[in-house]
């Protein structure tokens, strides 16, 4: 404690020398110092310019650019001036005296570990520290010193097993006070973004500390030689009926209460000195990462109930017990202005001739100088006039050098060479679009005047709406003489709104709305009366009114036409024979279904509680469908042919779905796999309830393990490594994100894994919880446990 205070001490007569003026200047008398600057000599000057001129001109121009109060300026800047002193000067918060008296305010968490007469090394390792949080209000008051009020929640606590005692205590841990950090900037510049700094204060605190001495069910712990705690003391009468227990951790006992030393009503508060030291990081100009460790040395020894006055084996030592923070906090800067950023300091190397060479450059050799030159670039050998513009004798927007056609009639509108785009023109240019008997070989061209083109009305969004047919949007379950009508559409698509609960069925998806009326106006003839057409936003369906269908389809009929589709007519037929005979394209390509189509598809399951469809591991896509009493049900796209479900289903098979099943639809209703091209044994009955629950997973690919904490950083796996080192079956999986998760154990049910879960514990694993795999990849426990099912 001695040599941290004279350490102390030390640093801050550093700080005071460091900021006495130890100038001779001082010392002069007012004649001798009025006389030292009458003789003092001209400042050195960095300019290197022709003498006299530079400072005319600055002298000139300087004044035209002060601010004023209608228009913001910065005054010129001059490589020397005092100007640029200042530019640099008082930068830092902590010497700018706009900022004195403004609070920075952070939010800490951390570890408390115990010192006290506890342990027989009397030192608690970090891994069983307990949590802790801060919130400090720290003040500068120097360059170098800042105070600090702070205040810390947290809870502090032991556990010793040796052979002759067996004590534990948790405490709360209830402290306020005030500290002095010194931070090295008298020596330590403002460009570093690391700073160490030292503490020292005053802190009271209250503890409020327990025991664990009995069990869950009222039994006392008895700690018998052989490591085990039983609920009779060894060597009793009746010890050869005692039972083994296991800690359950809950302090329940008061300590002060207890009085098992005959210590009666002590006070459960004291003052402690804080001593610590620690980094801040600055972040931003308002943010700041702070890394701290701080000893309390208190002046109690009652803390965890033990002191050099316990009776027999519990006494302990003199010494009082005392405990460390360690923490992080992010602090914030309430007040502090950003700083600007700081930039070099310049030296003037160029000369006039430089200047003059930059004044004479032409950099196209067109004979006019880049300074004056508006059109930059010029090929070299082409006539420019007098601003250094290639020259356009008929005034079209297309240069001479250019243009095919150097006597166009003023304001005919032109394409990229210049050509006036007369009806000859047009019809040429038509013919060699359709490249028709003419015989000339089809070419791109930009069609146009280039020069002349209106930016602001030119559409260069490629991004197409897509839309779809809207059938049915359910807020519940589906009704169960529904669901085979929705199956036996073959491209029906499932879409789940972001209230979580509303499921849209559409079907297709389409670039043309004429493509996807004329599939709405199929289904309002099968009696849909309820389908509309619906555009696709990310994961929403929107629904289009009839003034936005109107509108979209007077935009797409414009689009036809300006992109040479003069017959309209014969578009508007080519798009309705698309979809005659109630045949639908999907714009992913999927396969096109008739209304008379039987529709195939593999049955996947029926669940109780909804399960992610990335459990089904197909290719084929998932469709998810909530009928009955809440029950979710799994299956995959249509197929048209029985050959195509059949080969899905049994790669399904070899994955381990092996009682995933073929169903087939027709016309709104599922018919039986006898009346399909299907081969199907005579004897087979196939169970044709749609309500029946199952599950086609292999129960063998669901197992638990359990998981030793959370995902671990890179810099902490060593120290994990060492933690478990001991552990059997350890396996060590690194993440998307960078971060190292370790798992044990691999258990077939849930009550397998929590009783090993419960010995690791025991151990010390108190953060140990179970996960549950599918297949080796991570699933929810609900998700497991209704597959086991």
């Amino acid at each position: 404690m001695k040599k941290l205070i004279f350490s102390f001490l030390f640093l801050v007569s550093l700080t005071v020398y460091s900021q006495t003026d130890t100038s001779a200047l001082d010392k002069l008398t007012p004649e001798e110092l009025l006389k030292h600057y009458q003789n003092e000599k001209e400042p050195y000057s960095t300019y290197k310019g022709p003498e006299g001129v530079g400072d005319t001109l600055y002298n000139e121009l300087n004044p035209m650019v002060i601010p004023t109060q209608t228009v913001y300026a910065e005054g010129l800047f001059r490589i020397g001036s005092d100007k640029e002193k200042d530019r640099f000067h008082l930068l830092d918060s902590t010497n700018n005296a706009d900022q004195m008296l403004k609070p920075k305010v952070s939010l800490g968490a951390g570890r408390l570990g115990f010192y006290g007469d506890l342990y027989r090394n009397k030192f608690q390792s970090p891994l069983t520290a307990r949590p802790a949080f801060d919130l400090n209000v720290s003040q500068r008051l120097t360059r170098s010193f800042q105070l600090n009020f702070n205040v810390m929640f947290g809870q502090l606590g032991a556990n010793e097993n040796l052979d002759t005692r067996h004590e534990n205590f948790q405490s709360e841990i209830r402290a306020g006070g005030v500290n002095l950090l010194y931070d090295f900037g008298n020596f330590i510049p403002d460009r570093y973004k690391i700073r160490p700094f030292v503490t020292v204060g005053i802190a009271g605190f209250e503890f409020l500390s327990k025991t664990d001495l009995l069990d869950r069910n009222g039994n006392k712990y008895y700690y018998w030689s052989d490591g085990s705690i039983k609920d009779k003391a060894e060597g009793s009468a009746d010890a050869q009926f005692a039972v083994d227990l296991k800690r359950d951790y809950i302090y329940e006992t008061d300590v002060r209460e207890r009085n098992a030393d005959g210590f009666g009503k002590y006070r459960e508060s004291s003052i402690a000195i804080p001593v610590g030291a620690g980094a801040i990081m600055k972040v931003t100009d308002r943010i700041d990462l702070k890394l701290n460790f701080q000893v309390f040395f208190t002046n109690t020894d009652y803390i965890d109930g033990i002191s050099n006055k316990s009776v027999g084996l519990r006494q302990g030592d003199k010494k009082k017990d005392n405990f460390s923070y360690t923490s992080f906090a992010l602090q914030y800067d309430l007040i502090a202005k950003p700083r600007a950023q700081k930039e070099k300091l310049r030296t003037d190397t160029i000369g006039d001739k430089f200047w003059l060479a930059m004044d004479a450059e032409d950099g196209d050799k067109d004979g006019v100088t880049d300074f004056k030159d508006e059109c930059q670039g010029t090929p070299e050998g082409v006539k420019v006039d007098a601003k250094g513009c290639p020259l356009d004798d008929d005034k079209d927007g297309i240069p001479n050098y250019r243009d095919d056609e150097l006597a166009t009639t003023a304001g005919a509108p032109v394409n990229e060479r210049g050509v006036s785009q007369t009806p000859e023109y047009w019809q040429a240019w038509y013919n060699q679009y359709n490249n028709d008997s003419v015989g000339e070989n089809p070419h791109e061209e930009i069609v146009g005047n280039a020069f002349k083109l209106d930016t602001k009305k030119a559409n260069f969004n490629n991004k197409k709406d897509i839309y779809t047919v809207e059938l049915a949007r359910y807020f519940g379950s589906i009704p169960t003489d529904e669901l085979a009508l929705l199956l036996s559409i073959g491209d029906i698509k499932s879409v789940t709104l972001d209230d979580g609960t509303t499921v849209v069925y559409t079907a297709g998806e389409y670039k043309k709305i004429t493509t996807a009326i004329k599939r709405r106006d199929e289904f309002r003839k099968e009696g849909n009366k309820a389908a509309v057409v619906s555009k696709l936003k990310g994961k929403n369906v929107i629904k289009v009114t009839d003034e936005e269908l109107a509108e979209i389809l007077r935009k797409e009929k414009d689009d036809e036409l300006s992109s040479g589709i003069t017959n309209t007519t014969s578009a508007g037929s080519n798009t309705s024979s698309a979809v005659t005979n109630t045949t639908t394209a999907n714009v992913d390509g999927e396969g096109s279904f008739n209304k008379t189509d039987i529709v195939y598809r593999v049955q996947l399951g029926a669940f109780k509680n909804k399960i992610s469809t990335s459990v089904f591991n197909t290719s084929a896509g998932v469709l998810e469908l909530k009928t009955g009493e809440s029950v979710y049900r799994y299956v995959t796209k249509g197929f048209k042919t029985i050959g195509e479900a059949a080969a899905v289903r049994a790669d399904l098979v070899i994955q381990g779905y092996s009682d995933a099943f073929v169903t087939a639809y027709k016309e709104g209703k599922r018919i039986p796999m006898s009346q399909t091209k299907a081969t199907v044994d005579k004897a087979y009955k196939e169970d044709m309830n749609e309500e029946k629950i199952f599950s086609s997973v292999d129960k063998k690919l669901v197992s638990f393990k359990v998981q030793l904490g959370g995902l671990k950083k890179q810099f902490q796996e060593k120290l994990m490594d060492e933690r478990v080192k001991n552990i059997s079956d350890l396996e060590k999986q690194g993440t998307s994100s960078g971060m190292i998760r370790y798992t044990t154990g691999k258990f077939p049910d849930m009550a397998s894994a929590e009783k090993y879960r419960k010995e690791l514990e025991d151990k010390g694993f108190t953060d140990a919880f179970i996960v549950a795999t599918f297949k080796g990849d991570i699933i929810s426990i609900q998700e497991a446990l209704e597959l086991l099912k």
